[in-house]
């Protein structure tokens, strides 16, 4: 994170200012926002009313349920924007996998009905904590929650005006000879014609009111970490770093002169009555003269309301007159068994991916063959044809001969050689020196492993380093490959 350049003006805020911060940034950049929305939500939504079309009240609620995986772009595409990296919208859409997909599930289920989302998403989607690392963070950042909180009840609030401001303009627009009923009569019929327009400028409004919700989000996230980290500090230093550089060598200079003009200059004598230490009543004529200043006391008068007529009765709860409508209660169960549905189907979904995780061990089912053995493993040949027959004596034929590279690489490709055919370790083609050294110590014993770990430090070190070890080095790996692999003929 460059701090040098951000867009926004960092100083001291509040988490109100911070928010309204966030609705400036959505302001300035609201048709990317828009359009990012819209690319990421624009399948979601095509795909429910088609597998929906007959319930239009599910459509509806699956792309509202939908609304955290279509909000991490706009979020990705703000963290950069704001710091001064221009990205296309078609960069930002190739980031969907990285950004979304890995905590979707999460976002969809247990963190759906978290009043904070804006604000904790970035911790999950930019900084990429989880688990214990992200709940430590989350309560480090959360100074005063209810400004999040807020964020999304107005936001669904406005939602709601928007859509019915929409509906509205709509029916005010239509000439009065060509309407038949009343507006209001029109609004409370339950057609599909109603309900796939008030749908529909739902989605209008729900897309217009997420980016100001994302970037109000980010913002609040914005100002916490300034607030804790002190950006406002750091930039003020950096911006005076220059100023000092170019004024160093001249403070310097003065500081050196007060210096040498103080030590220059003849001590005082001091009176025994200036260092007599003063009585009591002195010192309390002192103190108290301190005290009397403006800093030390303030007195500040304050006028409030307060009723002081007769208490009112309350009135007696059997006078009232009380019309209960219960018109409500089918909307409201026909949107839990909605509810229920899509509990149900993400229970299923979540029994198929255990099944799936289990199925290889159900009787009858054929074990996968294992892949086969690899013939060349980073440019060594690894089959037991390309050995000598007597590893050791080759090996102290080409020490002989100071040829310690040939020797160690020798041994090297004779330990992999038993790895690999005697005891089936799986080496895939594309491993590397360090790969293959994890596989050996995560499937050998410590022994075997200790001893491959020791091999594959010399052979490095000797292959892309240049730095052959001793004779006596080498000796004492073939002492210990005979130890564990047994007498060299078996190789």
């Amino acid at each position: 994170m460059q701090l040098d350049q951000i867009s926004a003006n960092i100083r001291e805020r509040t988490l109100w200012e911070g928010a309204d911060l966030g609705f400036v940034m959505a302001r300035h950049w609201f048709w990317p926002l828009w359009a990012l929305w819209w690319l990421t939500a624009l399948p979601v939504i095509l795909l429910s009313v088609l597998l929906l079309h007959e319930w239009p009240f599910a459509t509806a609620l699956l792309v509202w349920w939908c609304k955290p995986a279509f909000e991490p772009l706009l979020l990705f595409w703000l963290s950069r924007r704001l710091f001064g990296e221009e990205l296309a919208l078609r960069e930002t859409v190739g980031q969907w996998r990285r950004m979304v997909l890995p905590r979707l599930l999460a976002n969809l289920t247990l963190r759906r009905f978290s009043p904070n989302r804006s604000f904790y998403m970035p911790v999950s989607h930019l900084e990429g904590l989880r688990g214990t690392a992200r709940n430590k963070r989350l309560e480090v950042l959360s100074g005063s929650p209810a400004v999040g909180t807020w964020l999304t009840v107005v936001g669904a609030h406005l939602e709601g005006i928007l859509e019915f401001s929409l509906l509205m303009l709509l029916f005010y627009l239509i000439p009065d000879e060509l309407q038949s009923e009343s507006v209001w009569t029109m609004l409370s019929k339950d057609g599909p014609l109603i309900t796939w327009l008030s749908n529909a400028l739902w989605l209008l409004a729900m897309s217009i009111i997420a980016p100001f919700y994302v970037a109000g989000g980010f913002a609040l996230y914005l100002t916490r970490r300034s607030q804790l980290e002190a950006w406002d500090l750091e930039l003020s230093f950096r911006r005076m770093a220059p100023r000092l550089k170019m004024a160093h060598s001249m403070v310097t200079m003065a500081m050196a002169a007060l210096l040498f003009a103080t030590l220059s200059l003849p001590m005082g004598e001091v009176s025994a009555g200036e260092l007599a230490p003063l009585s009591r009543e002195q010192a309390r004529q002192t103190i108290d003269q301190v005290l009397s200043a403006e800093d030390f006391g303030k007195k500040q008068s304050e006028e409030y309301w307060k009723y002081i007529g007769p208490d009112e009765k309350p009135q007696d709860s059997s006078d009232w007159n009380l019309d209960w409508n219960f018109d409500w209660l089918p909307r409201v169960a026909e949107l839990l068994e909605y509810l229920l549905w899509l509990g149900g189907a993400l229970l299923l979904g979540w029994l198929l991916y255990q099944l799936s995780r289990f199925i290889r061990y159900l009787p009858g089912r054929q074990a996968k063959e294992p892949p086969a053995a690899p013939t060349v493993l980073f440019g060594l040949p690894v089959t037991p044809e390309s050995l000598p027959r007597d590893i050791a004596a080759a090996i102290e034929a080409l020490l002989a001969e100071q040829k310690l590279r040939t020797a160690l690489s020798l041994l090297y490709r004779a330990t992999l050689v038993h790895l690999i055919h005697d005891h089936q370790l799986r080496i895939p083609d594309s491993a590397t020196e360090g790969e293959c050294e994890r596989i050996v110590t995560s499937n050998r014993p410590d022994n075997e492993a200790g001893f491959f770990v020791r091999l594959t430090r010399s052979w490095i070190w000797c292959a892309y380093g240049n730095a052959a070890p001793g004779v006596a080095e080498v000796k004492q790996l073939v002492t210990d490959w005979q130890r564990i692999y047994g007498p060299p003929n078996d190789a």
